[in-house]
C-alpha cells in the first residue's frame, strides 16, 4: 500500500482521538484563542528572582497588560522556574501567580497561575530562539488533540536591580557598610534599572489542560509502554522532528502525564534543547546517566519505544498528511524572526524530517529500526 493510500485510510482513525479529547467542559479561555502578540510589562529584581523558590516567598509586583489602546495591571507573585536556567541564564523562566479576586474582567480570568518562557541569554538571536520555541509548541497542537495553549507575548522588562543586601564593592573595599559608605543616605540600595525588549511565551498550567478534557494530571511513575499507544508514539515521532532528547516519559522529565479513563497521556512541554531552537547553550541530554549516540542537538535521534509497527506506519501516514499545516506555521511566522537565516535553518530542518518519513529506507533505519526496548 503507498504512503498516500495510508494517509486516506488512516485519516477517520486520528479524527476520533481527536473528537475524544475534543468534548471539553472548559472552553479555552480568550487569553489563549487570541493570537495577536499580546504586550506585558513586568518589573522585578533579576538577580533576586533566582533566589526565590515558591510562591510565598515570591517577588510581589504587577503585570501590565496591553489590549487595544489601554493598558491595565493585575497584581501577581513571580518565582523562578528550572534549576537549569536559575545557574545557567541571565533571564529564568516564571511562574506567575494571580492574586485572588484580582484577574476579573481581565484576560487572566479564571486562571490561577500561567508559566512564561523567556529567553536565557542576552544574545541578538535569544528572541529568534524563543519564537522557535513558540512554534513547536504550535506544531504539536496541529499533531495531538492534548496539548498546552501557549500564546506569544512582548515583554518589556524593568530590571530594578535594588540589592538592600548587596555590599558595593567600594564598601568592601573599605571594610564598611553601604549605609556609611552614602553618609546614610538610600541611594546606595538601587542602582540605576536596566530594560530589557523580550520575546516570550506564555503556557497554561497542566491541570488547566486536565480539566479542558476532563481529566486529572498523573504524579505517579507509569512506564512508558503502559502510557497510551496512539498519542506516545505521536509525542516520540514530535520530539524526533524537532530533534529534541531533552525529554524522559519514564521520568517526567520535560513531560506531564494527563490521566482519562483508565489511560495516561504523555503531554511534552520544554524544547528550548531541541535541534529545532538549536540554542547556543544546548548541549545534549543525559538522563538518568544514559549517554546518547550523537553529538549536538541538531542531530536527531528517535527517543521513542517500540510498539505495533501498524501504529508507526499510521503515525508516519498521519505526520505526512500534515506537512503543510506544520510548514506553514513557519512560514506565517517569518516576519517575526529577526534574522532571515534562522528562518530558513529552521524551515529545512522540518523539511529535512518529512524528507525522512517520505523515504521507505530512511524512516527504517531511523526511526522503526532504533526504537528502544527499554
Amino acid at each position: 500500500m503507498s504512503i498516500l493510500e495510508n494517509i486516506r485510510n488512516i485519516s477517520l482513525f486520528f479524527c476520533v482521538i481527536s473528537f475524544s479529547f475534543g468534548q471539553s467542559s472548559t472552553n479555552v479561555p480568550e487569553l489563549f484563542k487570541n493570537k495577536h502578540l499580546l504586550p506585558i510589562q513586568l518589573s522585578y529584581t533579576n538577580k533576586q528572582i533566582k533566589k526565590e523558590t515558591n510562591k510565598e516567598k515570591g517577588i510581589h509586583t504587577y503585570l501590565l497588560y496591553k489590549q487595544g489602546e489601554t493598558w491595565d495591571t493585575v497584581p501577581v507573585s513571580l518565582r523562578a522556574r528550572g534549576n537549569f536556567r536559575k545557574n545557567t541564564c541571565y533571564f529564568t523562566p516564571l511562574k506567575v501567580y494571580f492574586k485572588r479576586g484580582g484577574t476579573q474582567n481581565t484576560p487572566f480570568e479564571n486562571y490561577k497561575n500561567i508559566k512564561i518562557a523567556l529567553p536565557c541569554l542576552l544574545e541578538d538571536r535569544s528572541n529568534d530562539d524563543i519564537l522557535k520555541e513558540y512554534l513547536a509548541y504550535k506544531m504539536y497542537e496541529v499533531l495531538s488533540p492534548i496539548h498546552f495553549k501557549t500564546r506569544l507575548a512582548t515583554l518589556d522588562y524593568t530590571d530594578t536591580r535594588g540589592e538592600k543586601d548587596e555590599l558595593h564593592p567600594l564598601a568592601v573595599f573599605l571594610n564598611v557598610s553601604n549605609q556609611d559608605l552614602y553618609n546614610g543616605e538610600e541611594a546606595w540600595a538601587t542602582r540605576k534599572p536596566k530594560n530589557h525588549t523580550l520575546l516570550t511565551i506564555l503556557i497554561e498550567d497542566d491541570k488547566v489542560v486536565a480539566k479542558r478534557h476532563d481529566a486529572k494530571v498523573l504524579k505517579r511513575f507509569v512506564h512508558p509502554l503502559n502510557q497510551e499507544e496512539t498519542i506516545s508514539i505521536i509525542n516520540a515521532f514530535f520530539q524526533f522532528m524537532i530533534g529534541n532528547t531533552d525529554f524522559s516519559t519514564a521520568y517526567s522529565h520535560n513531560q506531564k502525564l494527563i490521566f482519562k479513563e483508565g489511560k495516561s497521556y504523555p503531554v511534552p512541554y520544554d524544547f528550548d534543547m531541541s535541534g529545532l531552537v538549536n540554542a547556543s547553550y544546548a548541549v545534549v541530554s543525559n538522563i538518568n546517566n544514559t549517554p546518547l549516540d550523537i553529538d549536538k542537538v541538531t542531530e536527531r535521534q528517535y527517543r521513542g519505544f517500540k510498539r505495533n509497527p501498524t501504529l508507526f506506519e499510521d503515525t508516519r501516514s498521519n505526520f505526512l498528511s500534515k506537512e503543510s499545516e506544520i510548514l506553514k506555521i513557519l512560514d506565517v511566522h517569518k516576519s517575526l524572526f529577526k534574522e532571515a537565516k534562522s528562518y530558513e535553518t529552521a524551515h529545512n530542518y522540518i523539511s529535512d524530517f518529512f524528507a525522512i518519513l517520505k523515504n521507505d529506507l530512511r524512516f527504517q533505519k531511523e526511526i522503526v529500526q532504533v526504537a528502544r526496548e527499554k
